[in-house]
This record gives structure tokens, C-alpha cells and sequence, in this order.
């Protein structure tokens, strides 16, 4: 009897070894959030010079990342993985001996630019140091300026595309006349010396205005206003003399505030016996993408599909396929109209719920196109280089579009207007 024991409790310490062994390969080896960082420190300042050795290190980091987790490494994108480490090749062997940290993060971001994956990407991230043009109103006023000093404008938008990690050139477009024109840091990505400031140019009526300006801190910006209310990304309004119920989700947050939200909307609609929701996505950047499928439970829908994706784990890559779910319905559902508002900011998550929404046939689309594609890379593992601190964002996940005869394609309204009109659209097409 003893013996028996005996030999059991050997096989229990092998098994437990052997799991053990498993469980420590899989979080060395094949975890994908190994090594990963939870917060950011604070990016090395911009002017601030590194040896070559120690910029080299940081490339090094970021290829070798790459490498480790992306899945276009185990995917058949010989040449789009050729490009990666060409340029990357480039970038080494043109470092010198020093390298301020700008230049190094230009050239980290070529190197992810070659990808063409907007969730993919370098970022310097320094908000104590970050500045902007002191007046914004030039630019509300006059629009797009035509030279930024004394360089076109469109040859300029041509350098920051060279680091761009996008994958519809209209997002990278908008991108920098919304955001990196009155950056700093953004103007320098483009090739822009900023350290006396930068000159702007524009024409108004046939007439050439210029506007020169120097970088302080967003708050001491003419023309910035920050709201001082709570943000409210999840809120709703039911128009009764219109049967219109607008449900407003400016992130993807799929948390009790949202489930709360949602319940009490639906609760509205149900009573007022509204007959058309609206759904506005429009400037809503992503998050969580359960946020659609928990919507769709108030939906008269049986079953849907979802988009197939493939995970990587170190060095394979768990393919999913013909993913279909079964709608866990609520006890009472809408079985009306549903009219879906995107734009060009209308990105990952977002564009993945207006994805469902399109796909399935569940309703309509009105707007403009999605700022990604459905079929693309996504869900972020976050690194910091060793030397710069700049930030590293990097995809293991691959996505294809649920309709596969759109592939490649962004999500595209069925009725396309601009984003400031979608809203007037959807009242145009209530019956």
C-alpha cells in the first residue's frame, strides 16, 4: 500500500513539475503581454542627444519586438516584412555617432510606417514638455495654410506620411491638419525646424496672410478650450415627436456606466414606443469592442457573425475562423430601425461595431467612411525603448472583415454625407 502511494505521489510531482514548466515556457515564451508596461514614463526631451551606440540599442529593441510579436511575421508577408527590415536596416547604418531624440524617433517611426498598420506604432510621449502654436484661431478662420515656413504644405504632409502608421491615407490626411500642424512635436515629425518658432501661410480671398508663431503649453493656447464638465462619452436623448431615440458613445467602454446607460435607454425607447435608434459613433477613436455585441442584445437578432481573426503566441498563430455568435437576447427588443452615425474618426472598436451593424444587415450606415479597415492588425501591446523612452505600440492581432466579398475596403455609409450633416441625414430618411 505504501509503494502504491508512494508511486502516486511521484506521478503527482511530475505532473505538477511538467505544468509548472509549461505554465513558466508559456509566460517566457508565449504570452504575448511578456515584457509589456503598464503606464508610460515620460520620453527623453526631444533636443536631448544620444550616443549611437545607445539609439542603435533602442532600434534594435524595437525590431526585435517586432519580430517577437507582430503576425506579419508568420504570415505570408514576405514583402511587407522585407520592407520593415530593410528600413530598418537603413536606419542603422545611417546613425552617427550622437542622435538627438527626435531624429531617432523619426526614424523609428519609418521603420513602423512600412507596416501600414495604424495600431502599430513609435510615439514620443512627454506631456510636461509637449508644446503647441500659441493661436489656433488662424486655423479655424483660413482653413488649411498653404506653406509652412515657406515649404508647401502638401510637401510637408508628404514627410509626415513617411512616418505615418496608417491605413487609409484620408485618416493620415485628416490627421495632421486636425492634430499635428499645431504640434510641436508634430511639426518636427515633418520635417519642420521649430526652434524659433514656425511661420504659417494661407490664402483668404486672394490674398496672402502670414501668422507667426511660437510653442507654448496647451493651456496658454488662444483658441483651446477644455471643457471644465465631467466628459460624458456615454449618453443618450429620445426625440418622442420624431420616434427618434440617439444613443451617443464617444469610446468604447464596456463597464457598468455603459450597461447602466444602455438599459436605460432601451427602457425609454420601449416606452415611448420609438420606431428609429441612432446609434452615433462619429469621433469615437475604439476600446473595447463588446460594447456592440452587448447593444445587439436588445436587438430582434437571432444569431450574427463576427470577424475571423488569427492571435499570435510566440511563434505560432491560432487562426480563428467562421466565428458566429448567438445573440443572448433581452426579454423585450427593438425590432425598428437602427441608423448607425461613422466618420473619419470613427476608428477600431468603433469601426468594428459599425462593422456588425453593416455586415449583419442589421441597419444603416450614414456618414462618412471608417478611419481603419476592417481588415487589418490590432489590440496593443505597449513597450517603452530602453535609452529615448519613446513609446511602442505594437498589434498581435489579425482581423478580417466579416463580408469578405468587401475585403479590404473601409466601412462605407450606405448614404454618405459629411459628419457634421449625418445626423440631419437620418431624419431626411424616416419614413
Amino acid at each position: 500500500m505504501k509503494k502504491v502511494l508512494k508511486r502516486v505521489l511521484m506521478i503527482i510531482g511530475v505532473l505538477v513539475v511538467l505544468l509548472a514548466g509549461l505554465f513558466g515556457y508559456y509566460k517566457l515564451c508565449m504570452d504575448p503581454y511578456r515584457g509589456t508596461v503598464d503606464a508610460f514614463a515620460n520620453s527623453v526631451s526631444m533636443d536631448e542627444m544620444l550616443s549611437g551606440e545607445e539609439a542603435k540599442e533602442d532600434l534594435k529593441f524595437l525590431i526585435e519586438h517586432l519580430q517577437e510579436r507582430h503576425p506579419a511575421w508568420l504570415e505570408e508577408s514576405e514583402e511587407l516584412v522585407a520592407a520593415v527590415e530593410a528600413q530598418y536596416e537603413q536606419e542603422v547604418n545611417e546613425i552617427g555617432e550622437e542622435i538627438s531624440v527626435m531624429e531617432l524617433d523619426k526614424a523609428a517611426a519609418r521603420i513602423t510606417a512600412r507596416l501600414h498598420d495604424g495600431h502599430t506604432y513609435v510615439a514620443w510621449k512627454n506631456d510636461e514638455e509637449a508644446r503647441y502654436i500659441d493661436d489656433f484661431t488662424q486655423l479655424w478662420t483660413y482653413g488649411k495654410p498653404i506653406a509652412i515656413d515657406g515649404i508647401p504644405t502638401e510637401e510637408v504632409v508628404g514627410i509626415y506620411m513617411e512616418t505615418a502608421s496608417y491605413e487609409r491615407e484620408e485618416y493620415a490626411n485628416r490627421q495632421f491638419f486636425g492634430r499635428i500642424i499645431v504640434s510641436e512635436h508634430g511639426l518636427c515629425l515633418s520635417g519642420i525646424d521649430t526652434s524659433d518658432g514656425v511661420t504659417m501661410t494661407f490664402e483668404n480671398n486672394g490674398e496672402i496672410v502670414e501668422y507667426s508663431y511660437k510653442f507654448v503649453p496647451i493651456e496658454e493656447v488662444n483658441g483651446y478650450t477644455q471643457s471644465t464638465e465631467e466628459s460624458k462619452w456615454v449618453s443618450y436623448e429620445i426625440d418622442e415627436e420624431n420616434s427618434v431615440g440617439i444613443f451617443t458613445l464617444t469610446a468604447c467602454i464596456c463597464d457598468k456606466e455603459y450597461e447602466q446607460t444602455l438599459d436605460e435607454f432601451f427602457q425609454n425607447v420601449f416606452d415611448a414606443g420609438i420606431q428609429n435608434v441612432v446609434v452615433d459613433l462619429r469621433g469615437n477613436g475604439g476600446g473595447n469592442s463588446w460594447v456592440a455585441n452587448e447593444f445587439i442584445t436588445y436587438l430582434d437578432v437571432e444569431k450574427y457573425r463576427s470577424w475571423d481573426c488569427a492571435i499570435r503566441y510566440g511563434w505560432y498563430l491560432d487562426k480563428n475562423e467562421d466565428i458566429e455568435y448567438t445573440n443572448q437576447k433581452k426579454k423585450q427588443v427593438f425590432d425598428g430601425n437602427v441608423y448607425v452615425l461613422t466618420d473619419i474618426w470613427t476608428y477600431s472598436a468603433a469601426m468594428d461595431f459599425a462593422m456588425l451593424i453593416a455586415d449583419n444587415d442589421m441597419g444603416v450606415i450614414i456618414g462618412e467612411a471608417s478611419g481603419n479597415l476592417p481588415d487589418s492588425y490590432g489590440d496593443c501591446l505597449y513597450f517603452q525603448m530602453p535609452n529615448s523612452k519613446l513609446a511602442v505600440s505594437i498589434s498581435y492581432k489579425r482581423w478580417y472583415r466579416i463580408d469578405q466579398t468587401k475585403s479590404g475596403e473601409p466601412i462605407m455609409p450606405d448614404y454618405e454625407t459629411s459628419s457634421d450633416e449625418a445626423l440631419q441625414k437620418v431624419y431626411e430618411l424616416i419614413p
